[in-house]
């Protein structure tokens, strides 16, 4: 007789379940302990949210600044003018 998993054994394993590492057959196991338990179900469903609400928090990667525009052009010409000059 196969046992479905507890609430604590589902919540350990839901990170696995949704990138798709469970075997078939935990993963059976785990989507019917979710079928039946609305805690884990609203606590997978929470755990799902955590990317989205994430990217809404969390500021869009800032601009270069031009402190470190200025220095990497910097770098550039002086690459360049040793290029030029045959060192390197």
């Amino acid at each position: 007789m196969t046992f479905l998993p507890s609430c604590r054994e589902t919540r350990e394993r839901l990170t696995d379940y949704s990138e798709g590492a469970l075997s078939v057959r935990e993963r059976a196991l785990l989507r019917m302990h979710l079928l039946i338990c609305s805690a884990c179900t609203a606590f997978f469903r929470g755990l799902l949210a955590v990317p989205r609400v994430a990217r809404f928090l969390l500021p869009a990667e800032a601009p270069p600044s031009r402190e470190g525009t200025e220095a990497l052009s910097a770098v550039l010409r002086r690459i360049s003018r040793q290029r030029e000059k045959g060192v390197g």
